[in-house]
């Protein structure tokens, strides 16, 4: 079989110096997902102050640049928006590893309910000279990039592209994303909740618990403080990893050539302006979070969430 490189987007929660050591390997790339900042400015006129709105692209900032500036924006309370990436940049990127040598490339995303993400991976796929397999992962943030990661480690030992494919939406079946939001101030900025939701839970101080089921973000409980939301969801994950290592097992194909780890425990944890907190959660966690990596939220997502939220990948 030819060699196989695998692509995915920045929600998948990549962080830098995984990046980095993938792509020293080799026939690994992330496609950034734009991310815009609408910055509200006063000045004194004639007939009094006026507001003016300028929309300034940060997704050409550095990683610890972008999360700064999207916590900045959040503390003063400006928009966040973001899109998903142009068709052409997909195929650009597609041509780009034709070019490094790969003859087949495997293409997974941010779930498909939640984003046009891995429709223009499709379309760019039709742009493209490569052969490419898009995959909708079905779910957000580290829960399918650990899929990416482990089908750029494994890519080698397969027959064929459509048994890595397997491998990956298995991975990404198995795990499981469960987040806690402060406030629905951030989603209800974005549009994401209608300001009559946003203004019920500011009043009865509801800190929602989610996580993503068939595709589509779904709160799991509604508790009415911070601390009482942080105890619930580390019982959740404990319950989940739990969970996971009596029912979501991988396939033992998959686990002998392929080198799946098994499930029931915490692959990731990730934050929003908040490391101590995460670390508090891992502690918390005991031996189901041992070996979790710590990482900021990606950017795409912490422009909804808004500070101090926290999320677990399962697996």
């Amino acid at each position: 079989m030819g060699r196989i490189a695998i692509v995915t987007d920045s929600a998948a929660a990549i962080t830098p110096e995984e990046l980095k050591e993938r792509q020293k390997r080799g026939g690994f790339a992330v496609v950034p997902m734009p991310v815009a900042i609408q910055e509200a400015t006063v000045r004194a006129g004639i007939r009094g102050p006026r507001t003016e709105t300028n929309t300034r692209d940060v997704t050409g900032l550095g990683p610890e640049e972008m999360d700064e500036a999207i916590l900045m924006a959040h503390v003063l309370g400006n928009t966040v928006n973001t899109s998903g990436p142009a068709p052409g940049v997909f195929a650009d990127t597609y041509d780009a590893l034709v070019d490094e040598g790969y003859e087949h490339i495997l293409s997974i995303h941010l779930s498909g309910e939640l984003s046009g993400t891995v429709e223009a991976a499709r379309v760019g796929a039709q742009l493209s000279k490569a052969r490419v397999t898009v995959l909708d992962s079905r779910t957000i943030a580290g829960a399918y990039g650990h899929a990416a990661l482990h089908a750029h480690k494994v890519a080698d030992t397969c027959d064929t592209p459509e048994e890595l494919a397997e491998i990956v939406t298995s991975i990404c079946a198995a795990t499981d994303i469960y987040f806690y939001i402060p406030t629905l101030d951030a989603l209800r900025r974005g549009g994401r909740v209608s300001p009559a939701l946003a203004m019920v839970g500011q009043m009865f101080q509801i800190k929602p618990i989610g996580t993503v089921a068939d595709g589509k973000l779904t709160y799991v409980e509604r508790p009415r403080t911070a601390t009482r939301a942080k105890e619930r969801l580390t019982q959740i994950i404990r319950e989940a990893c739990a969970k996971h290592r009596s029912v979501k097992k991988p396939p033992a194909d998959a686990a002998a050539k392929h080198g799946v780890r098994p499930t029931g425990h915490v692959v990731a944890l990730h934050h929003m302006g908040n490391l101590a907190e995460a670390k508090t959660l891992q502690e918390s966690l005991g031996a189901y979070a041992l070996d979790a990596a710590l990482s900021p939220l990606p950017p795409v997502l912490a422009a909804h969430s808004g500070p101090g939220a926290l999320a677990a990948i399962v697996y």
